[in-house]
């Protein structure tokens, strides 16, 4: 069994805030979770290391096994990356009889027989067989085995091990159970890089998506805000620069506030909504906090009307101009966060 650790970057602040006050585990943790034990990542592997094509030797029975390691041929192998064999041959058996260093002969149980070469690709009658080496005597007899990609992703599904190393650790421990050392080393390096590769490229094609969007939005925001401070200068300029009185400036400033926060909402949502249903804990508790937010907020327009109708249009006209300073700023920081983002590593991995 090896041991392989992830130290992920922390996920998202907007997630966490929320996240944070639950017991379940962070967002960041199930969803890498997740995507390590994706088909995605575990195709990868199965297709980089050719896990879907099985060699072994064959042996006398009985006693094979002890003569082999007598003749110190215990560890003989070939090297098989390609082995594609059409339906009609799925049942068959496939030997490889090793006719020098450099060549060889495939054949089964069907009457089927065709002659390779190390390093060259062999097609005949359906068979494809790429040999990129031996490492045997002449003489020797492999047993060759074709699974299906979607057999070996779920082989790996079954082995592998993915847990955190306590609660908001943001480590991850791959592990798994094997008898070739060797080859549960490389299958948990492929995995490693793999799940890295595509962690980066996920959240480099985010960023960029969330960029562009905010390219477009940003100068809307910028020209709603611009109207808006223009109405409220007019309005100003038609009733004589009225000013609010401190119960009236007081509403304004919370309702301002609540915009913000509803704004801040939005955000989380979008990043939350890629992790969770709305049912989950993490959601329902954001989808409660806009509720008491709007309720807070239908109580602040109440006290509004009740307000002589030159206050409320400035409360109105002023609010408009607050809020949607608000959403630029909020706008801005969001694209300089993406920036960093997309320009900067996601992940990091360490052995123990």
């Amino acid at each position: 069994m090896r041991w392989f650790r992830i130290e992920q970057n922390q996920g998202s602040a907007l997630v966490q805030d929320i996240s944070n006050a639950l017991t379940s585990k962070p967002p960041a943790s199930e969803a890498e979770i997740q995507m390590i034990t994706s088909r995605l990542v575990l195709g990868k592997t199965v297709d980089d290391l050719d896990l879907d094509i099985a060699v072994s030797k064959n042996t006398f029975p009985i006693l094979g096994a002890g003569w082999e390691r007598l003749m110190g041929r215990q560890n003989e192998t070939v090297k098989v990356t390609t082995f594609n064999r059409p339906a009609a041959m799925a049942d068959s058996t496939f030997t490889l009889e090793v006719l020098s260093p450099t060549s060889y002969r495939l054949s089964n149980d069907d009457g089927f027989s065709v002659e390779g070469k190390v390093g060259e690709v062999v097609n005949k009658g359906g068979v494809s067989l790429m040999v990129a080496g031996i490492a045997a005597h002449d003489g020797a007899s492999f047993t060759l085995t074709k699974y299906s990609t979607l057999g070996m992703i779920n082989t790996l599904q079954n082995s592998l091990g993915v847990t955190e190393d306590g609660k908001d650790s943001g480590v991850l421990t791959l592990n798994m159970v094997g008898e070739d050392k060797d080859q549960i080393r490389d299958i948990l390096n492929s995995i490693a890089r793999n799940y890295v590769a595509q962690n980066v490229a996920r959240k480099s094609e985010e960023a960029a998506k969330s960029l562009e969007f905010l390219e477009v939005q940003l100068p809307q925001v910028r020209s709603q805000l611009d109207v808006a401070e223009n109405k409220l200068n007019a309005y100003r300029q038609q009733k004589d620069s009225v000013d609010l009185p401190l119960e009236a400036k007081s509403v304004l400033d919370s309702m301002v506030n609540i915009d913000a926060q509803l704004n801040e909402l939005t955000f989380r949502e979008a990043e939350i909504s890629k992790l969770y249903t709305r049912i989950h804990p993490a959601y329902r508790t954001l989808l409660e906090k806009r509720r008491a937010l709007e309720e807070e907020k239908a109580k602040l327009s109440q006290r509004v009307t009740a307000m002589p109708k030159t206050q409320q249009e400035i409360v109105r006209l002023t609010r408009d101009v607050e809020s949607g300073q608000q959403v630029y700023m909020q706008l801005l920081n969001k694209q300089q966060e993406l920036k960093i983002t997309k320009a900067s590593t996601v992940g990091r991995c360490a052995y123990r």
